[in-house]
């Protein structure tokens, strides 16, 4: 037996005296119908979101999915009715017209994310990125769990403190969730090679730039050594007043730039020091923006990537995002 669903691009508002008002992209109207369907239809999108066509009669279902009310549940959406994925699953194929050809959550299962840094948007991000089928991380850091980190790094407990962020963060995120692959690299990156090194050795997808420190010495290692293995990647940071996400590198002139504006700084500026001060609300920001557009470049749907090679800057008073010509406000030239 078909299962249906309603259609979400479909406005529907239920009106006195029977009456209800249509809105999607095909027509608007508005139109009486007699008590027994109106009620059923209501009952449906009340308890029944999904359901059998035998739910309805045919002329009625007729009418529901000719005037796009309804439309049948693919076979890939039926997969995952009752699971985590469902709504996802649903929200992909509102938005994208292939969602209902191409299983986006199962090609997820084979994508491998490294981040470099797991500190406030690293533990902010991963959430995300589980959620839509990505079960497979590398993790780098050096740090231990202290005190200060809770005010926006949620994925660590009091009994952490005083004991190594990724063993930790391992250890309770395999808590927290089952099937996951978390592997733990407990290193200070001091180089390029370095992360070279590990990169070849984990083979990521994607890799993640989590880390604030040594500002723009760790952006450079990242930058050089994804161009060098060809793997995308993403940068971010939270300030006081404002913060950055992106640009999400992913072709080399994307990466000649952004590595040509950091080695210009790094031949004048003597030091950088990152803000000493945070606050959970604007981290989480920011790293919803960057899951965000790590997880549509990963479904091939780079119109949907907000920083694709570019940086944008969210100022959190005005709430307003703004595309950075440079990627760094003091580059020099």
């Amino acid at each position: 037996m078909a299962k249906y669903i309603f259609n979400d691009n479909t406005k529907l508002l239920f009106i006195k005296d029977n009456y209800i008002l249509v809105e999607n992209k095909k027509n608007a109207f508005k139109k009486k119908f007699d008590s027994s369907f109106y009620e059923k239809l209501l009952d449906a999108c009340r308890k029944h979101y999904i359901f059998n066509s035998s739910f309805f009669s045919k002329n009625e279902l007729n009418f529901l999915e000719k005037n796009l009310i309804v439309k049948k549940v693919s076979p890939i959406l039926d997969k995952y009715i009752g699971t985590k994925y469902e709504k996802f699953q649903i929200y992909l194929e509102n938005i994208f017209s292939d969602a209902n050809k191409i299983d986006y959550i199962k090609n997820n299962e084979t994508k491998k994310i490294l981040f470099v840094g797991a500190g406030g948007i690293c533990t902010a991000m991963i959430d995300y990125l589980i959620s839509v089928g990505i079960t497979q991380f590398g993790v780098v850091d050096f740090d231990i769990v202290d005190i200060t980190n809770f005010n926006r790094q949620f994925k660590y407990k009091e009994n952490d403190i005083g004991h190594s962020k990724i063993t930790q963060l391992k250890e309770n995120l395999n808590t927290q969730y089952k099937n996951l692959i978390i592997v733990p690299y407990e290193k200070k990156i001091s180089s390029t090679l370095e992360l070279k090194e590990i990169i070849e050795d984990y083979n990521p997808s994607f890799v993640i730039c989590s880390a604030d420190t040594p500002i723009l010495l760790i952006q450079k290692y990242v930058a050089e050594a994804c161009s060098v293995n060809n793997i995308p990647c993403i940068f971010g940071g939270v300030g006081q007043r404002s913060g950055s996400f992106g640009p999400l590198l992913y072709n080399k002139k994307g990466f000649c730039r952004y590595l040509k504006e950091i080695n210009k700084i790094l031949n004048n500026v003597v030091n950088i020091f990152p803000c000493k001060g945070s606050f959970s609300i604007t981290n989480s920001l920011i790293s919803n923006y960057m899951a965000s557009d790590v997880i549509f470049y990963l479904l091939n749907k780079k119109e949907k990537v907000k920083s694709l090679n570019k940086k944008c800057e969210l100022d959190f008073d005005r709430n307003e995002i703004y595309e950075k010509e440079k990627y760094w406000y003091w580059t020099i030239y």
